[in-house]
């Protein structure tokens, strides 16, 4: 008789109809304001791209931060969705970004993953890219599940 305690890691929900729907949804909302699409999902890891160009850029001729603190926040947010239930999401709680080095345009690459699901607090990670693949920022991210429709109010 095995009496070696049961892996959470088995127990996770990997919700690959998500996955695809988010991968085959048209950028709408802030995502078509900004730019924005989703290259890649598949369960606990979301790719968003951004080509930055003028628009994206504050006075001293660099992406604004929170340009890329955007694409990193939902690569992340959505990274944990992929391995929640349908019906349930998730909301920031506490976001945390390191900026190592500027960005002036070209293609950005947010690559969001699942760091720990706990039942009410989730975790996650974002790596943020430049065309030449050098690190841009570095986030974390603490998240709670929602029901879909909640929080709103």
């Amino acid at each position: 008789m095995n009496l070696a305690p049961k892996s959470r890691e088995n127990e996770r929900v990997q919700n690959f109809a998500r996955a695809r729907a988010l991968l085959s949804a048209e950028p709408a909302g802030w995502m078509e304001t900004l730019g924005a699409r989703i290259t890649e999902a598949e369960p606990g890891r979301v790719v968003l791209e951004l080509v930055a160009g003028p628009q994206h850029r504050h006075g001293g001729g660099v992406v604004q931060g929170g340009v890329i603190t955007q694409i990193a926040d939902a690569a992340m947010g959505m990274s944990l969705a992929t391995l929640q239930e349908d019906g349930m999401w998730n909301t920031t709680i506490e976001l945390k970004i390191n900026f190592l080095r500027p960005a002036i345009e070209g293609r950005l690459r947010a690559v969001g993953r699942v760091v720990e699901m706990r039942q009410t607090l989730l975790f996650s990670e974002a790596d943020v890219f430049d065309d030449s693949r050098r690190l841009v920022a570095r986030a974390s991210s603490t998240c709670m599940p929602v029901p879909e429709g909640q929080g709103r109010e």
